[in-house]
């Protein structure tokens, strides 16, 4: 029978995984930055079917959907050497470039499924309020900042937070390219010491905490919102 031996999350056991958890956190904020950005950038274009831009939202969209995020992470970790100029490949290379490459395939696989649900969320928003908007001599830019953004936000707020529980599961495919997030620290325990059942087990703690504790701020920011949706009807 398996003996448990826990002493080993205290000493240097517990130093690797306190080192990749904050790798983990800071792979996860990064991508989700740029998530949010690349797919509320999207999904408005492809809601306002500028005809020229249409297709090319579409294949994004597509693509990043409908591919896996551990392909996409070795796709921009083997491949980047032949899209991106020498100089830039240099200095991604002095900064970590594996954990570029997670954030940013990250970035793009989640900012596809963000740009849906940012579409989705402009749909639910009545038409007639983005013409009003143009009637009264709003550009585009303003429309969405001033008049569609802030009911946006509202209703995709608790999608976002569920994307961003997936973006957070997902930085454990970082291990896959070497990268010493948490789920990496996990396995080097497990190689160098046999104690592979207590450091996963310290590694789904971690994981359960961190989602945990994101849905459930997600789910008070729903209520909130919902509350001031009944206050202003």
């Amino acid at each position: 029978m398996y003996q448990f031996d826990w002493s080993i999350l205290w000493g240097e056991g517990g130093r690797l995984l306190l080192q990749g958890a904050l790798v983990t956190l800071e792979l996860a904020a990064l991508s989700l930055v740029l998530a949010l950005m690349l797919g509320f950038l999207f999904g408005v274009l492809r809601w306002s079917q500028f005809g020229p831009l249409k297709p090319v939202c579409w294949l994004y969209v597509e693509v990043l959907r409908n591919t896996p995020p551990l392909v996409q992470i070795l796709f921009w970790y083997f491949s980047a050497t032949v899209i991106l100029p020498p100089g830039l490949i240099m200095a991604l290379r002095d900064w970590g470039f594996q954990f570029v490459a997670v954030v940013f395939a990250l970035g793009l696989y989640h900012s596809g499924f963000i740009a849906e649900i940012v579409r989705g969320g402009l749909n639910a928003i009545p038409r007639g309020q983005y013409e009003a908007a143009e009637a009264i001599g709003f550009s585009f830019r303003q429309s969405v900042r001033y008049i569609l953004l802030p009911q946006l936000v509202r209703i995709v707020a608790p999608s976002i937070v569920n994307e961003s529980v997936s973006l957070i599961k997902n930085t454990s495919l970082a291990l896959a390219i070497g990268v010493a997030d948490i789920t990496y620290q996990a396995r080097y325990i497990d190689y160098s010491s046999f104690r592979g059942v207590e450091a996963l087990a310290a590694t789904t703690i971690f994981y359960l905490v961190v989602c945990m504790t994101i849905a459930g701020l997600g789910h008070l920011l729903q209520r909130r919102l919902s509350r001031h949706r009944r206050s202003a009807a």
